[in-house]
Parts: C-alpha cells; structure tokens; sequence
C-alpha cells in the first residue's frame, strides 16, 4: 500500500503522524493549564470577596458597638434646644434696656422670633423603617431657621459628633447622617453674617 505513495508525499505523512500526538499533548496540556489558571481566577475572586465580607462585618460590629448606647431623644435634647444667633438678642435686648432709646415693638417682635419656637429646629419624624440591626427614620425640620457661622458649626458638631471650634459633642449620640443640607445668605451686617438652614436627617438606632 505504500509503495504506491510517492516517497515525498510519505514523508509528510510520517512527519504529520509524528507532529499529532504532539499536538494534542500540547492541547491537552493547554486546556488543563487554562482550567487551572480559570480556576485560581476564581479562588482569588472569592477570596477577595470573603475579605471583602469580612472587612464589612467588621466595620458593621464597629459602628453598632459604636452607637449601641445612643440616646433614642438626643434631637430633641441637643438640637431642639439650641438658641441660635444670641449675639443678636443680646445687643437688641440691651437697647430696650437703654433708657435713652425708644420702646420699638419691631426690636420687641425680633428677640420674641428669635428666642421663641419660631427660630428652633423642630424636628418631624417620617415613618421609622425597621431592620434586625437596626431602625431608621427620617428627621425632617419643620421650618427654616436664622443662624449665623457659630450657629453652624454647633449644628454640624452635634449632629457629625465632631469637636468644632469650642463645641464638643454630646454623649450617647445616634448616627446622624445629612440627607438634605440647604443653606442660603439672609442678610448681612457689619459683625455678622445671618442664614436662612433647612436640613433633613436620617437617624439610625442598632438594636
């Protein structure tokens, strides 16, 4: 049967015969390193995401150790009660006390607005949404309030729980997060600078 092949034609015949066990050792080996490199891949990936989980438990068991002790009525103990631009009050009720300086019910009307409820944060509760870990409810101000820039910085320190200027923050606070922050200049005077606040919270509370 062979000596009908040319001799040339047999040789690349020896030579593919040869070259195909190769091939396919080659394809096998190929297709077993790419397995094993597939499935490395995949051991890194979940690895990475085990790390990941892990790290993430870690910060949550962090943050509710963290806030376990929180004050469920800390808003309304140290946030609805602030008075908000004392200078302003003082200096107007210092006037009225001058005997020399006309009883002036707009001065009157001012101090009552701003030492009153008209110029608190009053705080509404949305509907409280609940978890295993933990309950949360948004805090919404009722009105807008006039503050000037030491008036925000006590905000923004008792509600982040970060010391600013002479403020330091309050115990047992909840986590406070800023959902909503608008701040616009009112007027401004010669010693100060008053803004019109109106801010949006979420609290959360872990069980």
């Amino acid at each position: 049967m062979f000596s009908t092949i040319p001799p040339k034609r047999l040789l690349i015949y020896i030579l593919a015969a040869g070259v195909l066990p190769v091939l396919l050792v080659w394809y096998t080996i190929a297709s077993q390193l790419h397995k094993t490199e597939s499935l490395q891949s995949q051991i890194l990936e979940l690895e990475e995401l085990s790390f990941l989980k892990e790290r993430k438990q870690t910060s949550n068991i962090q943050v509710r150790a963290y806030f376990r002790d929180a004050d469920h009525f800390y808003i309304d103990k140290y946030l609805e009660t602030l008075t908000f631009l004392e200078p302003e009050i003082e200096s107007m009720k210092k006037l009225l006390n001058n005997p020399n300086y006309p009883d002036d019910d707009l001065v009157k009307k001012r101090i009552e607005q701003l030492s009153g409820p008209g110029n608190s944060m009053i705080f509404t509760e949305g509907v409280v949404q609940s978890t295993p870990l933990f309950q949360e409810v948004t805090e919404t101000l009722v009105h807008s309030v006039e503050v000037d820039v030491n008036d925000l910085k006590t905000i923004l320190c008792r509600i982040e729980g970060i010391p600013l200027g002479p403020c330091v923050p309050p115990p047992n606070r909840p986590q406070l997060i800023i959902t909503e922050f608008k701040i616009d200049r009112n007027t401004v005077s010669d010693k100060n600078e008053i803004y019109q606040l109106n801010l949006k919270l979420l609290k959360r509370e872990f069980q």
